[in-house]
């Protein structure tokens, strides 16, 4: 229930900036190379909450619509010409914007409803998000269930100790990078207002 449901806000409008669906999918796939799900299972469900939620960002687009979002755009001080850019670019790549957007976060969470509220047709829009949650689903929950498979050749080899002390160092890895990240960030800001 919580993988369909991961699936499913990530995918519907605005939830999917905060419901991490992808880290549920790939966690499913990690419990079912333990032997805890179904591998099979897990992909449907996986591909059902995926569908699920694309289908309500789509209709909740096609139901608020335009108008609703011109709204939103002028009360955050936004122009609104780039609105009429993305219902141009869903007039003529429409069906790629959909499957295409399915791999990348920010767009998975607003391709639907802006497909909805840029009137694409419903029939493409199924043919496309179809294709694009099942590649979706099966690549997220495969991914999971051969790190899950990777895991426990790793802790075979190194021992829980090893994979103690690899995991403390990658996270001190990422932690060092984003660090040097935000410094980067911070004294380009600083560079920029004198």
């Amino acid at each position: 229930m919580l993988l369909f449901l991961g699936a499913a806000l990530e995918s519907a409008a605005f939830l999917g900036f905060l419901v991490p669906g992808e880290t549920i999918v790939v966690a499913g796939g990690i419990l079912a190379s333990f032997g805890l799900l179904e591998l099979p299972a897990t992909v449907t469900v996986a591909v059902a909450g995926a569908l699920t939620g694309d289908n309500v960002g789509y209709w909740l687009g096609r139901r608020l619509g335009r108008p609703w979002l011109d709204r939103i755009a002028r009360k955050w001080g936004r122009d609104t010409s780039m609105l009429t850019r993305v219902d141009e670019l869903f007039e003529r790549h429409g069906g790629k914007a959909v499957l295409i957007g399915r791999f990348i976060g920010f767009l998975r969470a607003m391709a639907p409803f802006a497909a909805g509220s840029s009137r694409m047709p419903y029939g493409r829009f199924v043919v496309f998000n179809g294709i694009g949650a099942t590649a979706w689903g099966i690549f997220f929950v495969l991914l999971g269930y051969f790190l899950g498979e990777s895991w426990t050749v790793v802790e075979r080899w190194f021992g829980r100790v090893g994979v103690a002390l690899g995991t403390v160092v990658l996270v001190a890895t990422i932690w060092w990078l984003k660090r040097g990240r935000r410094k980067r960030v911070s004294s380009g800001d600083r560079g920029g207002s004198e």
